[in-house]
């Protein structure tokens, strides 16, 4: 008999197919902050990120780790931590690319690209505890 494989292959699976919705997300907000009232891509981007990780709370939540039930306080302040450790990584490298030359959706890809790996675990940690 063939031995399941671990929960987290499933949940690293799922967890990159939530990514391109969010980064979606992401640059939609930007693009429209930026088409609509001229906002530069530095501070555009601290109001998209607020949209994205709304939405990848919810996705990461009921599809990736696919967490029951409702949100408990506990999660939602571990969600949270995560999510600030998160961007703080992803705006870090936002920033160095937009300063490097790199066009918004370029820097928002190596921004997120960057922090995928702490979020992933940080956020795995936030739905895991109950």
């Amino acid at each position: 008999m063939k031995k399941p494989l671990p929960p987290w292959i499933g949940q690293s699976l799922r967890f990159g197919m939530v990514a391109p919705v969010i980064f979606l997300v992401d640059w939609a907000i930007l693009s429209a902050l930026a088409s609509l009232f001229g906002l530069a891509p530095h501070f555009g981007r601290i109001v998209s990120l607020a949209g994205s990780v709304a939405v990848g709370f919810l996705l990461n939540r009921f599809f990736t780790f696919r967490a029951t039930g409702r949100p408990t306080l506990a999660e939602a302040r571990r969600y949270a931590v995560a999510a600030a450790l998160g961007i703080a990584v992803n705006y870090t490298v936002f920033v160095a690319a937009i300063a490097l030359g790199l066009p918004a959706v370029a820097a928002i890809a190596a921004g997120m690209l960057a922090a995928a790996l702490v979020t992933f675990l940080r956020f795995r940690a936030a739905f895991s505890k109950r």
